[in-house]
């Protein structure tokens, strides 16, 4: 089977495009997240990891992680 060359870079720069587009979208919908958000789940991720600490390693059953 022959590939066509020109085809194929085609079709790679149409999808390079969409990647592009969707890049640029998810930048500024990152950038409208207000910046108060980013701040409240940060604390709340680093009280998480404070909580789970505490608990040490005698408590796996409590500080199960799920990610």
């Amino acid at each position: 089977m022959d590939v066509n060359l020109y085809v194929l870079e085609a079709l790679s720069r149409d999808r390079l495009a969409e990647l592009r587009a969707g890049a640029a979208a998810h930048g500024l919908a990152r950038a409208a997240v207000p910046l108060r958000r980013r701040l409240r789940s940060g604390v709340g991720r680093a009280l998480i990891r404070l909580g789970t600490w505490a608990l040490g390693s005698g408590h796996g059953s409590l500080a199960r992680h799920t990610s």
